[in-house]
C-alpha cells in the first residue's frame, strides 16, 4: 500500500510518500519541501497573499506529480492554520483539489492529535512529564505526557509568521521591539492558562516538532538537543544581527531569517511557561501522523465515505426527531456561527461536520421523554449503529449533543466527558457552546431568525440577527445559553437585530 501525506502549513509544505507492508513496516519513497510561507501578512490582509497563493499552487503541483508518478493508492492533505482563517482559502482549497489534491482543513486540536501520534511512533515516551511543542507559522500546538499517557492539550492561534505580523521588528531589531514582543507574548499565555487544569506538570524536557525549533536547535546546540542557556545564547546573537546577516554570519535559512529571532523568543518563552530547561527536535510531524492515521484505519483517508456518514444521520433523525424543521434550523444558525468563529475557535472541516451531525439529532432524545431530552439524545447517538464513523467519532458528537443545554461540560464531575483525549474535550466545548447559541435563537421553533453574523473586538462578541417579527425571547435565551461561549472568547455577549 502506497501512502502519500502532504502538510499544506501556513510557512512551508511538506509530503511524504511511503509504502507500508501488511505488518506495518514503512519504506518512504519521497520527499518534498516547499517553503512558500502563506500565512505571511495573513493577520492584517485576512488573506493569502497572490505571491505565496500562487506559490503554494506551484508547490502541489509539482508533489501531485510525484503522487501519480508513484501510484499512492490514499493521498491524504491537511491545511493548518492559515486556511483555517484565510478569507480565500476555499479558493486555495478548490484549485488544489483540481490538481489531484483534496485538502482537508484540520482543527489544532486534530493537529495535536496527529503529532502525538508521529511521536509516539517514533520514540518511547519516558516515564517523567514531558510536553510536545509544535510551532508553525500560524498556530502552536502542546500536549503534556505523562508515563506515556496524555494529560492535556492546547492549540494556541500564535505561530512564527503570524507573531512576527503582529509583533513586526525592525531590522536589526531595538530593544524597544523585544520588550513589546515580549509583553505582547505574556498576554497570549496568560490567557491561555485559564482553559488547562490547575494540577499540570512541569515538564523539564520538551520534544519540539517543526521546523523551527529544527533551525534554533541546530543554531543554538548544534544538533537535536539544546537546552534553555544554548538558546538564550542563541537568540541574543539573532536580535543582535540583521536579517542578511542571520543568513551569512548564523548560517539561517534565507527564507526564515526574516522572522526567527521572534520564533526564538516565542520558543524561549514557552520553555519558561512549561517549566522546561531544554528541548529535543525530532525530525517527525504532522505529516508522519497523518501516515499512521491512514494506517490505523485500513488505508482510508480522513474522513471517509462523507455522503455514507450524512444519510446515516438522516437514517437516524428520520425515526426519532420529533421536529426536523427546528433541528435543521439550528443546523443552518450553527453552521453561520461556526464560520464566524472560525478563526478564534481554530476548528477545521471535520467539525464543521460533527457540528452539523450533532445540530440534526440534538433533540432525537424527546422521544424518549422531554425532561432531561439532551442526556436521553447523548444515549441514543452513543449506542445508534452509524455506518461510517469511527467509534471516537460518535463518542465526540453524543457528547456535543449532550451539552446543547444544561451544564457546561467538567471532566471533574462528568464520566464519559472525562473518557474523551484532551484534544477532544477542547473540541467538545467549543461545538457545545456554539450548538447552545444556535438552539437558543430558535427558542420558539418559528425559525423567526434567518440569518446572523457575528464579530469579535475587544471585550465583545457581537452576534447580529436577521430576522422577522420579535426575537426578543430568542435575544433572551441567547443572553442565557451564550455564557459557555462568552467565557470560551473571553468575551460578553452582545446581540443587536437588523
Amino acid at each position: 500500500m502506497r501512502i502519500a501525506a502532504v502538510d499544506v502549513g501556513s510557512n512551508s509544505i511538506h509530503m511524504v510518500v511511503v509504502e507500508a507492508d501488511p505488518m506495518g513496516g514503512q519504506r518512504v519513497l519521497a520527499r518534498e519541501k516547499a517553503m512558500v510561507r502563506l500565512a505571511r501578512g495573513e493577520a492584517k490582509s485576512g488573506e493569502i497573499g497572490p505571491e505565496a497563493f500562487q506559490a503554494g499552487l506551484e508547490a502541489l503541483a509539482q508533489m501531485a506529480k510525484v503522487i501519480q508518478g508513484f501510484g499512492c493508492e490514499t493521498v491524504m492533505a491537511c491545511g493548518t492554520a492559515a486556511l483555517r482563517d484565510a478569507k480565500n482559502a476555499q479558493a486555495f482549497v478548490l484549485q488544489a483539489e483540481q490538481l489531484g489534491i483534496p485538502i482537508q482543513v484540520i482543527s489544532g486540536e486534530e493537529e495535536a492529535r496527529l503529532i502525538h501520534q508521529a511521536v509516539s511512533h517514533a520514540i518511547p515516551f519516558p516515564q517523567e512529564p514531558v510536553a510536545l511543542v509544535d510551532i508553525g507559522g500560524g498556530s502552536t500546538e502542546l500536549t503534556w505526557v505523562r508515563g506515556g499517557r496524555v494529560e492535556a492539550s492546547i492549540s494556541l492561534p500564535w505561530g512564527l509568521q503570524r507573531l512576527a505580523d503582529a509583533a513586526a521588528t525592525s531590522d536589526p531589531p531595538t530593544a524597544h521591539d523585544l520588550k513589546r514582543l515580549r509583553r505582547f507574548i505574556r498576554k497570549i499565555l496568560k490567557k491561555a492558562r485559564k482553559g488547562l487544569p490547575e494540577d499540570l506538570p512541569e515538564t523539564a524536557l520538551a520534544l519540539g516538532t517543526s521546523g523551527t525549533l529544527e533551525d534554533l536547535a541546530r543554531g543554538a546546540g548544534g544538533g537535536y538537543l539544546c537546552d534553555e542557556a544554548q538558546l538564550r545564547s542563541f537568540a541574543l546573537r539573532l536580535w543582535r544581527t540583521d536579517v542578511q546577516g542571520r543568513t551569512d554570519r548564523l548560517g539561517v535559512d534565507p527564507k526564515r531569517a526574516e522572522v526567527l529571532h521572534v520564533g526564538a523568543i516565542w520558543a524561549l518563552s514557552l520553555l519558561e511557561w512549561l517549566g522546561a530547561q531544554r528541548f529535543r527536535h525530532l525530525p517527525v510531524g504532522l505529516r508522519e501522523g497523518m501516515v499512521w492515521e491512514a494506517l490505523k484505519h485500513g488505508g482510508a483517508a480522513i474522513p471517509p465515505l462523507a455522503d455514507r456518514r450524512k444519510a446515516s444521520i438522516e437514517h437516524l433523525a428520520a425515526r426519532l426527531d420529533p421536529d426536523p424543521g427546528h433541528s435543521r434550523q439550528v443546523m443552518r444558525l450553527a453552521d453561520q456561527l461556526f464560520l464566524a468563529l472560525q478563526p478564534h475557535f481554530e476548528l477545521g472541516d471535520t467539525e464543521r461536520h460533527w457540528l452539523a451531525f450533532a445540530a440534526r439529532l440534538h433533540d432525537i432524545g424527546f422521544s424518549i421523554s422531554e425532561k432531561g431530552h439532551h442526556k436521553h439524545s447523548e444515549y441514543l447517538v452513543r449506542n445508534a449503529a452509524l455506518p461510517g464513523f469511527w467509534p471516537e467519532e460518535v463518542d465526540l458528537i453524543s457528547q456535543v449533543v449532550r451539552y446543547h443545554r444544561g451544564k457546561a461540560p467538567d471532566p471533574a464531575k462528568h464520566e464519559a466527558f472525562r473518557a474523551l483525549a484532551p484534544w477532544h474535550r477542547e473540541v467538545v466545548r467549543k461545538l457545545a457552546a456554539i450548538l447552545r447559541a444556535a438552539d437558543a435563537l430558535d427558542r420558539r421553533r418559528r425559525q423567526a431568525v434567518h440569518s446572523l453574523t457575528a464579530s469579535v473586538d475587544d471585550g465583545i462578541l457581537k452576534v447580529r440577527l436577521e430576522a422577522a417579527g420579535d426575537v426578543e425571547p430568542e435575544i433572551e435565551a441567547l443572553r442565557e445559553k451564550g455564557a459557555l461561549l462568552g467565557a470560551l472568547l473571553d468575551r460578553r455577549v452582545e446581540v443587536t437585530v437588523a
